[in-house]
C-alpha cells in the first residue's frame, strides 16, 4: 500500500454495505478494512494504525456503543463516524457521548458520506 494513504476501518454488519462503502472510498484512494464483527473489528484496531473508524448500529456480537467505547480505550484519539438507521440505532446524544465524532444517518446516500468522511480527514 503507497505511503500516505489514508486507512479506514469499516465495521460495517451488512457486507454489501460495507463493500459498497470500502469500493466507494477506495475509488477516492483511501485504503479501506471492512469487518462485519465487534471481535474482528477490535482485533485490527489493537494491531493496526486507522485515520478513521467507521462503525453500523448493530452486530451479531455487539452494538456500535460498546464497541465506540472500547475503541476509545485503545484509541482515544482517531475519529470515529457512526453511520446510523437512526429508528434501530442508538441516539445521536448518546453516540456522542460515548466518543463519536460525527453521527451520519443511513437515509442519507452514500455520496454524502464520503464526502462527510473527505472533510473530516482532510481538517
Amino acid at each position: 500500500m503507497p505511503e500516505g494513504k489514508r486507512r479506514i476501518l469499516c465495521a460495517e454488519a451488512n457486507r454489501d454495505v460495507g463493500d459498497l462503502i470500502a469500493l466507494m472510498l477506495a475509488q477516492k484512494g483511501y485504503a479501506v478494512e471492512s469487518v462485519q464483527t465487534v471481535a474482528d473489528c477490535l482485533k485490527l484496531a489493537v494491531t493496526e494504525r486507522f485515520d478513521l473508524y467507521i462503525l453500523n448500529d448493530t452486530y451479531i456480537d455487539g452494538d456500535s456503543l460498546e464497541l465506540c467505547q472500547q475503541l476509545r480505550a485503545l484509541d482515544p484519539v482517531t475519529p470515529v463516524l457512526l453511520f446510523s438507521l437512526e429508528s434501530s440505532g442508538p441516539s445521536r446524544q448518546q453516540s456522542l457521548q460515548t466518543g463519536v465524532k460525527i453521527y451520519q444517518s443511513k437515509t442519507s446516500d452514500f455520496v454524502s458520506l464520503v464526502q462527510t468522511i473527505d472533510q473530516l480527514l482532510q481538517s
